[in-house]
């Protein structure tokens, strides 16, 4: 009886070391999904895992076009994240000394209440306007309700609005407690004072409330830390802070 011969088969081991290959090309694909990949490095991987598979050096149609696309999405992700000119702009105004407001809110103000105690001042390391308007200009004792004259000076401030301006109003009180009425601390009076005043320059249409910030620090800022009825009127105050807004959209 003739025995036939056995068809060559294969080794065993190479249909592990094929699903090897493939699980390995998987990983490089995930590490690909998972990363920013240098499209010739990567590339280059591909030809040498092709080569070594046995399917020659060279690139297939289906890869071919795939490098070519991520190519493009690379060229098309960097011209997305050039500034263009008109945020190039915007940005240079933010930059801008506001000099020349403070000027301009200092002829105002002076005009507005000659007699009054209002403070400008003008920080130009830190190109910053601050406005300091004492309790008895804004407030009666214990309330956070405006008064009408103060409304009329607030109303007088330039409309921020559309332009690259950020406002911080501090609300300061005294260092005396608070006995009975709304509010049951100094912390409580000087948020809502700040609050109030958030709120009237918002309804006035003079800033958006993105561009506002209101801040009570009760007395942890004196202006004077003496023991008199002065010192504790001077302390009682709040104050603007202008600054441009470079992170507006």
């Amino acid at each position: 009886m003739v025995k036939r011969n056995k068809g060559s088969g294969g080794a065993p081991w190479l249909a592990t070391f094929a699903d090897l290959m493939s699980l390995l090309m998987a990983l490089f694909v995930l590490l690909f999904a998972m990363s920013t990949i240098d499209v010739p490095k990567y590339k280059a991987i591909v030809e040498s895992l092709t080569e070594a598979l046995g399917h020659g050096s060279e690139l297939t149609p289906e890869q071919r076009q795939f490098f070519q696309s991520l190519e493009k999405s690379d060229i098309a992700i960097i011209e997305k994240i050039q500034p263009k000119t008109e945020q190039v702009k915007t940005d240079n105004i933010a930059q801008q000394s506001l000099k020349p407001l403070y000027e301009q809110l200092q002829s105002l103000y002076q005009q507005a209440d000659q007699n009054s105690e209002i403070r400008i001042s003008y920080n130009a390391e830190e190109n910053r306007i601050q406005l300091v308007f004492p309790e008895q200009i804004a407030f009666d004792s214990g309330s956070a309700e405006l008064k009408s004259h103060f409304i009329e000076l607030l109303q007088k401030l330039y409309r921020f609005r559309d332009q690259q301006i950020a406002l911080q109003v501090l609300g300061h009180t005294d260092s005396q407690p608070i006995y009975g009425g709304r509010f049951h601390s100094n912390w409580e009076l000087s948020s809502a004072r700040a609050a109030s005043v958030i709120e009237q320059l918002i309804a006035d249409h003079v800033i958006r409330p993105d561009q506002a910030q209101a801040i009570g620090l009760a007395d942890t800022r004196p202006v004077d830390k003496a023991d008199t009825a002065q010192a504790y009127a001077k302390n009682r105050r709040v104050e603007i802070l202008i600054t441009p807004d470079s992170f507006m959209p």
